[in-house]
């Protein structure tokens, strides 16, 4: 008998970590990973005794209190000061107590968020991962965020190393990573739903709803990190650490400003992938049936960001001149032409962008859940952007490379010149 070819869609066997057993050593690679070396290490150097940058200063002042021996915590600090008391420990270690000791800490998390979106993305689509990780690497709202004291670096990358535990259902180390997320920023808990997703599998999802217990009761581990939260939201009294912070970052209520505010980001970030998305749709619209239903898509994402868009939030009132997750909302209020063509391009986006293919299948859970995630914000940020667009890509097809390599080349002169005007302290994210 012809033993059976196991299917594209199906989880590959893990040995340990399959994505450095098995790193290629192709000239691509070696080109990649050479380049992008020496600019991580260029830009490790180029920060180098710069002046804090916005919330640096809060950040460092929590993981100072932590190097003193103290527990006193921030009045002002929003999450669970997992992120502080993990690089004081490593500056405590290393002997360290400078900004720029921190800042090496955070750009070590950085390699691994990429270490965790390369074993990921090897998972889901075996033979892209060199390029889709090149890319991650000059992912423009990123980049700065690899070399500064803010905790979404090491956010992003337990939840990429989450994931592919829950892909090669490593469920009890799924867990653990995202419990210790829940230490990082806490309302990421909400992408555990995704977790669970992932971990159930599309050969599984069927028999879940014939045998249902014999097929969740292994998920169990899930559960841990979704206590911790509820445990600590009834301690606290509210999601943000802060008291002070609560009215600002309010529990349980969901605002329209980051949905649209994501798909505005990623068609400005993705254009050529848009543009190859836009036949897809078209053709989707002749051949479904009602076609009215796929065609309201764009309507109403272009209406809900003409009418429903709004940043209101007084933190996003701030010097709109120097933050860019700012300027760029103040400006859709004020202007109608920006409203206009904002409503356009987050149209665009939500109509091409969506028929990508993911893999594995429940990787489309990715949608709901990151609805839930960016519409729990009030503020609107572009760091909040950052998680699903990052997933997004680790679990999307590349339908050409051309166009891949082009978008790899775009973002490398925007991410140059996202971290030349941070550096000069011209703007931020």
């Amino acid at each position: 008998m012809t033993p059976r070819q196991p299917s594209s869609e199906e989880p590959r066997p893990v040995r340990g970590f399959s994505f450095l057993e098995r790193a290629s050593s192709s000239g691509a690679q070696w080109a990649f990973g050479l380049l992008l070396g020496a600019l991580y290490v260029a830009a490790i150097v180029a920060i180098r005794l710069s002046a804090p940058f916005t919330d640096e200063i809060d950040h460092f002042t929590q993981i100072t209190q932590f190097l003193r021996g103290t527990d006193r915590i921030l009045a002002e600090l929003t999450t669970i000061p997992g992120y502080h008391a993990l690089v004081a420990a490593l500056m405590r270690a290393c002997g360290a107590a400078s900004l720029d000791a921190a800042r090496l800490a955070n750009a070590a998390f950085g390699l691994f968020a990429v270490a965790g979106f390369h074993a990921l993305r090897r998972r889901a689509w075996p033979g892209t991962e060199t390029l889709a990780t090149a890319q991650l690497l000059v992912l423009p709202i990123l980049v700065p965020l690899f070399f500064v004291v803010y905790t979404d670096v090491l956010a992003l990358a337990l939840l990429l190393w989450a994931a592919w535990a829950s892909v090669a259902r490593r469920h009890v180390l799924a867990a653990l990573f995202a419990t210790a997320l829940v230490g990082v920023r806490q309302h990421e808990v909400v992408w555990t739903g995704l977790l669970v997703m992932l971990a159930i599998g599309d050969d599984s999802l069927e028999r879940a709803r014939r045998e249902p217990v014999r097929v969740l009761a292994p998920l169990w581990p899930y559960v841990v990190p979704l206590a911790v939260f509820v445990a600590f939201w009834a301690w606290n009294g509210s999601i943000s650490l802060s008291r002070t912070q609560a009215a600002l970052h309010p529990d349980a209520k969901l605002h329209a400003g980051n949905p649209l505010f994501a798909l505005l980001v990623a068609g400005l970030l993705l254009p050529l992938q848009v543009l190859q998305g836009l036949p897809a749709f078209l053709a989707a619209l002749r051949r479904d049936r009602p076609g009215w239903l796929l065609a309201a898509v764009p309507v109403l994402v272009a209406c809900g960001f003409w009418f429903g868009f709004h940043a209101d939030n007084p933190y996003n009132t701030a010097y709109p001149w120097y933050y860019l997750h700012n300027h760029l909302p103040m400006l859709i209020e004020q202007r109608w032409y920006a409203r206009a063509l904002a409503a356009l391009v987050a149209a665009g986006a939500a109509c091409s962008l969506a028929t990508f293919r993911l893999r594995p299948s429940s990787a489309y859970w990715l949608f709901p859940v990151a609805l839930v995630f960016l519409a729990a914000s009030w503020l609107v940020e572009l760091r909040y952007v950052l998680v699903p667009l990052v997933l997004w890509l680790a679990f999307r097809e590349h339908r050409s490379r051309p166009v891949e390599y082009a978008t790899w080349a775009l973002w490398l002169v925007l991410a140059v010149c996202m971290y030349v005007g941070t550096l000069t302290h011209w703007f931020f994210l």
